[in-house]
């Protein structure tokens, strides 16, 4: 057992093996109005008994600066959710923090606001994942609020109770005490994408469009678009400083806010994984050039200046300002020749999917996928795979191959 002086006050500690790899703090919280011990426990997975001294250690020094409130635990969700937002959510994208502030001020806060965390169990949270499956939950449509909209929610939920556990306010969150078969999951699904004839027939359409700065500039967006798997917030915020000729690459290390209620400006990427190199081919090397030439034609002619040096501008300024493109401005001109050329429709998000899929069917590695596309976990990239006809029957031709074989017929 460890003794920690803090302020006068001596907090007993101690930590206890649960076996592999898993163990368990004890740290005593003083003796209640009935003289007895208050303790305080949290598990945690630790590699040696030495690692585990040392959260141990940290963790005292963590509670050694929070009020006695806290310690007693006497904190209420919606008291946690003012420390999450100004310690953790205030630091996010635009669009996460908006899009998590609305799920709270909705419909989170009024159900939780005023309990006790100690009191915040696996089945309170539950009976509101229940509630949210009712019918008139959709504020737009009066209907039913779809599962990946019910597991956002949830996942609001869980990302604060696992700081309240990083910053000491709980021993554990109680999200993961619920069975993963009774927890919400998203459904997911696939945007469309073009098979390979469909793909030759619409890149010959592309590449036939007149040579206009119009056309040069969505040329360009769509063949970056497909070849490297950016996003359309990565895309709005490439700039000509991160462009290296000379090795044909992009830099991306920043995206546009496209949030609504926030102004459209840079900001960090979705993961620090999204901060990544990406390779580009001749062709559109070739309409980078062309598109800077037209680029510095316009705003010579008008008299702007480009300070920020935006690859994608925006044809109207927003209060004197050159702005990156909006997040409708490339998927309009997309989904509208597409349909002008008897195409199916396909979205800006499309092409990313496009650009993973026919790269691992072209060759490419799992990995090396993932890394184009900025994803911190390759589960997440095996959602933007998708079969196409020819690969399905390239699969069929094998099979055939190998059972004639059996059959003795080769």
């Amino acid at each position: 057992m460890r003794s920690f002086l803090f302020g006068g006050i001596i907090m007993a500690g101690s930590i206890r093996d649960l076996e592999n790899g898993r163990w368990e703090l004890r740290i005593s919280n003083g003796y209640d109005e009935n003289h007895k011990q208050r303790r305080l426990t949290k598990r945690i997975k630790a590699s040696s008994k030495r690692q585990a001294q040392k959260a141990l250690d940290e963790w005292n020094i963590l509670l050694a600066h929070k009020p006695q409130d806290v310690l007693d635990n006497k904190i209420t969700f919606g008291q946690l959710v003012q420390i999450w937002d100004r310690r953790h959510n205030s630091k996010l994208s635009a669009a996460t923090k908006i899009g998590d502030r609305s799920r709270l001020e909705k419909r989170i806060l009024p159900r939780f606001w005023g309990i006790k965390l100690k009191k915040v169990t696996p089945e309170l949270i539950l009976d509101f994942v229940k509630e949210l499956r009712q019918d008139g939950m959709n504020e737009n449509t009066g209907g039913i609020l779809s599962a990946t909209s019910i597991y956002a929610h949830y996942k609001v939920i869980s990302q604060v109770l696992n700081k309240a556990v990083e910053w000491g306010y709980m021993t554990e969150n109680p999200c993961y005490k619920i069975p993963r078969n009774e927890r919400p999951r998203p459904e997911y699904h696939q945007h469309p994408i073009f098979n390979e004839s469909e793909l030759k027939a619409f890149l010959k359409k592309v590449d036939g469009l007149k040579d206009t700065p119009t056309n040069v500039k969505h040329q360009l967006m769509f063949y970056i678009a497909l070849l490297t798997g950016t996003r359309k917030a990565e895309l709005g915020a490439l700039t000509w400083d991160r462009i290296d000729f000379q090795e044909k690459a992009i830099y991306v290390d920043k995206a546009v806010q496209f949030a609504k209620g926030a102004n459209r400006d840079f900001g960090k990427p979705k993961t620090k994984s999204s901060i990544r190199k990406l390779y580009l081919d001749d062709r559109i090397v070739k309409l980078l050039k062309k598109h800077k030439y037209y680029q510095e034609l316009y705003l010579n002619r008008h008299g702007y200046s480009n300070p920020k040096h935006i690859v994608f501008l925006a044809v109207r300024r927003s209060g004197g300002e050159l702005k990156p493109v909006s997040a409708n401005c490339f998927y309009i001109w997309l989904s509208k020749f597409a349909k002008e050329n008897s195409f199916s429709h396909i979205t800006v998000h499309s092409l990313r999917h496009m650009a993973a899929t026919y790269a691992l069917n072209c060759g490419a590695s799992l990995t090396s996928v993932q890394t184009m596309l900025g994803h911190t976990n390759i589960r997440t990239t095996s959602i933007y795979l998708h079969d196409t006809d020819d690969q399905r029957k390239a699969a069929a031709a094998i099979l055939t191959r190998n059972f004639d074989k059996m059959r003795g017929e080769e």
